[in-house]
């Protein structure tokens, strides 16, 4: 997904790019580094406003997936710019709860189950187009457990 983009505002161009690292990335405006700090230590989460030229521009990512919205519509996807949600503590619950439960039943397979499960229901808890995230968060949370409980139970019948 493009990371880089060349705005014209009142015919100045700005250029608004974001660089990615390991624990922050940055957002690099006509050459000016400011470093952008994610809401959520599981997964890259933010909305950050822009000002330039008495226009609030913003740059948003959910993961991998960067974009920037210009007069409320996003550029890359072309889809109308709705702010993002808080993420809400239960899913950090969630997430802790299904990492954690993998990890102590099934060690690095759990660990790598529950964190896609996490990424998951930390994507669905803050997505502006669900009103009511929570069951389908718990659904997923739930499959997660199921899923290493299989795996602990796979590997007991084999050292039997």
């Amino acid at each position: 997904m493009k990371k880089k983009w060349n705005v014209i505002i009142d015919g100045n161009e700005h250029e608004i790019a974001f660089k990615p690292g390991v624990f922050r990335g940055k957002m690099v405006v006509d050459g000016v580094s400011a470093p952008i700090k994610s809401t959520s230590m599981f997964i890259r989460v933010f909305d950050e406003p822009i000002e330039l030229e008495g226009k609030t521009l913003h740059l948003t990512a959910i993961g991998s997936k960067v974009d920037l919205a210009v007069d409320d519509i996003y550029l890359n996807s072309k889809k109308p710019y709705v702010p993002l949600n808080e993420i809400p503590r239960w899913a950090y619950g969630f997430t802790a709860a299904i990492i954690i439960i993998g990890w102590i039943l099934c060690g690095l397979f759990g660990i790598l189950v529950g964190t896609i499960g996490g990424v998951f229901v930390i994507k669905r808890s803050i997505s502006p187009k669900h009103k009511s995230p929570m069951p389908s968060c718990l659904g997923v949370s739930v499959l997660c457990v199921v899923i290493q409980f299989l795996f602990l139970f796979m590997r007991i019948a084999v050292t039997l």
